[in-house]
């Protein structure tokens, strides 16, 4: 069976959308929202746009929603056992995007600022404790470092709790965890703020919290 997400035990409708028949495996708190096809389909633009219409709709009927990869497959009781194997971390995740989407901000043109021969590789045995952390610190700084974004991280704050940034070639993605009902506010602050820096950006969303879900 195709797994589509991992939603919350006790919210979950019956859905189905277009041809897809959907239904929930369910293992107490946590469930997984399933596609009993056995076809396994292929990554092109047409499935991943019908994989994200299946994905929008179940977002829409639940208060909080853990996408899982794209053409994920397994047996029903290998499922119950994920389910239940990773059920407080299911539970403590599923509480982190409640009530809450991704917004996606892509800035073209955006070459890491700091080359990875400038940060110091972590060693296996720091000399000491603060040695270790500031390492982290210099890492953490390093990947989510985006020329020219900083003034629109900043405008954005008030409503962001969770960032991961992506790089593929010389595009940046950003992707932010906003509450539901600030989509609107956000998009106008990114597009001010970007428009008076002078920073080439596209904004998208929102989003189900695919940067925030499940990959394994």
């Amino acid at each position: 069976m195709t797994v589509y997400a991992i939603v919350p035990g006790q919210l979950v409708p019956s859905i189905r959308v277009r041809d897809e028949r959907l239904r929930v495996v369910r293992r107490g708190p946590v469930a997984a929202v399933v596609s009993e096809s056995a076809r396994v389909r292929s990554p092109s633009p047409a499935n991943l746009r019908r994989h994200d219409r299946v994905m929008r709709a179940l977002a829409g009927r639940v208060p909080a929603i853990l996408p899982v990869r794209f053409g994920t497959s397994m047996a029903e009781d290998e499922l119950t056992f994920v389910l239940t194997a990773r059920r407080a971390a299911f539970i403590r995740a599923l509480a982190h995007v409640r009530n809450r989407v991704q917004m996606t901000v892509r800035v073209p043109g955006a070459r890491s600022p700091v080359p990875s021969s400038a940060v110091p590789p972590m060693r296996a045995k720091s000399a000491t404790g603060r040695e270790y952390l500031l390492t982290r610190a210099r890492q953490a700084a390093a990947a989510r470092a985006v020329p020219g974004f900083e003034p629109i991280r900043e405008s954005v704050r008030r409503w962001v709790r969770d960032e991961r940034v992506e790089r593929r070639g010389t595009v940046a993605s950003v992707y932010h965890l906003i509450p539901r009902t600030s989509a609107g506010a956000y998009r106008r602050a990114v597009e001010h703020t970007s428009a008076a820096a002078g920073v080439t950006v596209v904004v998208t969303g929102p989003w189900p919290p695919y940067a925030f879900g499940i990959s394994d």
